[in-house]
């Protein structure tokens, strides 16, 4: 993220391109949905997919959830990559846990995984 520090009369701003607002917001409306009162089982939407049990110890373990969900569905890193169209490295990173915030690529990945994007962020 290109930010840029302006001091004037005391105050200091940060400077974002607004894309990088964008993002910010959305995930912040992300982070209070997720932190609501409203229980998870209350939020699933009826028909959506359920992991089996084992995978949802897995995530209640604290492994990823981009790793559990493309291994359910079959896909490699590169596969993963190439219908997302991002790069593996990209992938490789997000697929370890390392944060980031590029929330169009997160996006992509959902969509592939074919998730909601709250279902991946929990671990990323």
């Amino acid at each position: 993220m290109d930010v840029q520090i302006i001091e004037k009369d005391g105050a200091k701003w940060a400077m974002i391109p607004y894309d990088d607002y964008l993002s910010l917001v959305e995930l912040a409306e992300l982070a209070a949905d997720m932190a609501s009162d409203v229980k998870t089982e209350e939020r699933l939407v009826p028909g959506e997919e359920q992991l089996p049990d084992d995978l949802k110890a897995r995530l209640l373990a604290g492994e990823n959830a981009i790793r559990i969900w493309r291994e359910f569905r079959g896909l490699t890193l590169e596969e993963l990559a190439e219908r997302a169209g991002i790069t593996e490295s990209f992938v490789a990173l997000v697929d370890r846990g390392r944060p980031t915030c590029r929330i169009d690529k997160l996006k992509r990945i959902a969509e592939v995984l074919g998730v909601h994007l709250e279902n991946i962020l929990r671990t990323v």
